[in-house]
């Protein structure tokens, strides 16, 4: 999904108010979609590459992001490939958040396919339970 069309989408969850549109967060810090609701965000990327650094450097600057008072969750919307699956991206960065949660506020990261978000054009309600259905979501915890 091209940048542009992502962000121009009626992105929504209950609660919540679209807060930024890819203009800058914080200083080098511009990420496609932001909501806010209270001191709680949701940050949305969406990536159509294939550098599973790439969703490493978005899970990272989510989590620099969300420190002090701000609390929040990431949502990677991606374009599976075939060597870079939804799957494959959550089991990679799950160590990563993991070990991040001493650092951050950053609770949760989802990860949904493209098509599963925003099919037939319209974008799922974030957090509802048809994009819970759809997402695959990797928690803050430490691991042992």
């Amino acid at each position: 999904m091209k940048d542009k069309l992502f962000k121009n989408l009626l992105h929504s969850a209950e609660g919540y108010a679209i807060f930024n549109s890819g203009g800058q967060l914080t200083k080098g810090y511009k990420p496609d979609t932001v909501l806010k609701c209270g001191e709680d965000y949701i940050i949305m990327e969406c990536d159509t590459g294939t550098s599973r650094k790439g969703y490493l450097g978005s899970m990272l600057k989510a989590a620099r992001y969300l420190t002090k008072e701000k609390k929040g969750i990431l949502i990677l919307v991606i374009k599976e490939k075939p060597n870079t699956t939804v799957k494959q991206i959550a089991e990679h960065l799950r160590e990563y958040l993991a070990w991040l949660k001493p650092l951050t506020n950053l609770r949760i990261v989802y990860l949904i396919e493209t098509t599963k978000y925003c099919p037939d054009k319209i974008p799922l309600k974030l957090l509802s339970s048809e994009f819970e259905k759809c997402a695959i979501k990797i928690k803050a915890e430490i691991l042992k």
